[in-house]
């Protein structure tokens, strides 16, 4: 199993994960940074739209980045 980190970019910064989660591989990673990205999207007044949610290995190197998209108005 090899340890991912699921970070926060956005409006000049980034919000680091600093536990990561092992998992078996880059595709569960991928999911993992699609849930979370879904969940950010649901956030109230869309704070979190135009982020994108990085998964990164302990070495650093990028696996995906994922788009937090505009919340959908009929959940908000």
């Amino acid at each position: 199993m090899r340890r991912y980190f699921f970070d926060r970019i956005g409006n000049g910064r980034k919000e680091y994960d600093y536990r990561g989660k092992r998992l078996a591989s880059n595709a569960r990673a991928r999911q993992i940074a699609e849930l979370i990205a879904m969940d950010l999207e649901l956030s109230p007044e869309g704070e979190w739209s135009g982020w994108t949610v990085g998964v990164y290995t302990p070495k650093g190197e990028c696996c995906v980045l994922i788009p937090v998209k505009d919340p959908d108005p009929a959940f908000v």
